[in-house]
């Protein structure tokens, strides 16, 4: 039996675009998650120095040392 694939324009256009698209969707995926921690972070970061400082202005009865 002779099977006839037609490799035309019409064919290649629906992988090559599911292929784009699942690309595209990893991609973004893989760049939210990365965004999302380094926020985290930094947030988390930003969180124990202000709680530090309340901390230190607590102990000191109130008075910075600006």
């Amino acid at each position: 039996m002779k099977t006839s694939r037609n490799i035309n324009p019409k064919t290649v256009m629906a992988p090559l675009a599911a292929f784009t698209m699942a690309w595209v969707l990893f991609a973004y995926t893989r760049h939210s998650i990365q965004a999302a921690k380094l926020n985290a972070k930094l947030t988390r970061e930003q969180n124990q120095h202000q709680q530090h400082q309340q901390e230190r202005e607590y102990r000191d009865g109130g008075h910075s040392d600006k």
